[in-house]
């Protein structure tokens, strides 16, 4: 069983050092744990996104990777029968395409989650910026936050920069409690269309079994929007508990893989960006 979204301490939202998740990943016999430590280049929130290394804060342009890449060759060396990937989740920012594409060529990842955390450069996937977000147009109609979201996620895809796209109905979490019903229907009608896009530019699509954690009966996404995406032409499909913390490492992944069984395919799995024959 692999796991493709991990976050260690780098990730300033996280607990739990990389050697930390990896006797989990053993414990619980995982084969392949995948890190995809936060990467959010946004500089209009510098002040709000960071990276730790060694237990400090430090900004998200500083040179951390190298501190991040030896924690997992040690790791892979402490770990040697657990396969030790380097990855990261990228939250895409429209116009910074260019400092995306530069950051991932200088390191050897294996693996690029690209995820759309935030609009009109506040996070949708935080419950503390929430207030300010009620406070935007796109809290007013749910017109506008579909319109938004669906043009930053065909947007990201499109960037050919990623290899899966990461928790694509993260907007159940905080942004649909705030409006009626008609939100859903709104935002319903315009899946078929984003993902016919998202399977013709050959990017994968993530189930992320971190809603099942918070008593969703359902991963994101939902097993409707799943097979909308398998309909669409989505090729592959990768697997990640969004972990924070080691405890919460691996869970919910049968499920994962249980719904990719009734689809006819399994989890993806990467090496240095190349996905790997299924089997």
């Amino acid at each position: 069983m692999v796991d493709y979204h991990v976050h260690p301490d780098f990730s300033h939202d996280a607990q739990g050092s990389v050697e930390q998740f990896c006797r989990r990943a053993v414990e619980i016999g995982l084969s392949e744990v995948c890190f995809t430590t936060h990467y959010e280049p946004d500089p209009a929130r510098t002040g709000i996104e960071h990276v730790r290394v060694n237990g400090l804060i430090q900004p998200v342009a500083s040179d951390w990777p190298g501190a991040y890449f030896a924690a997992l060759e040690a790791a892979a060396a402490k770990f040697p029968g657990l396969v030790v990937l380097a990855g990261v989740e990228v939250g895409y920012e429209p116009g910074l395409e260019g400092v995306i594409s530069d950051f991932l060529g200088r390191y050897p990842f294996d693996f690029v989650l690209g995820s759309v955390h935030c609009l009109g450069h506040i996070a949708i996937t935080a419950g503390d910026e929430l207030e300010r977000f009620k406070s935007e147009q796109l809290a007013r109609f749910p017109e506008h936050f579909a319109d938004s979201y669906f043009r930053n996620l065909r947007a990201a895809a499109g960037t050919q920069l990623f290899d899966s796209l990461g928790h694509i109905d993260i907007y159940r979490k905080y942004i649909r409690p705030l409006f009626d019903v008609r939100f859903d229907q709104v935002v319903d009608a315009g899946w078929p269309e984003a993902l016919r896009f998202v399977a013709g530019t050959g990017v994968g699509v993530e189930v992320n079994t971190s809603a099942l954690r918070r008593g969703n009966s359902e991963p994101y996404p939902s097993t409707h929007i799943l097979r909308l995406a398998r309909e669409a032409g989505v090729k592959f499909f990768t697997v990640g508990s969004d972990a924070h913390r080691p405890a919460d490492l691996g869970k919910g992944l049968e499920t994962a893989i249980g719904m990719l069984a009734d689809l006819g395919v399994g989890p993806a799995r990467f090496r240095r960006r190349k996905l790997l024959p299924a089997g």
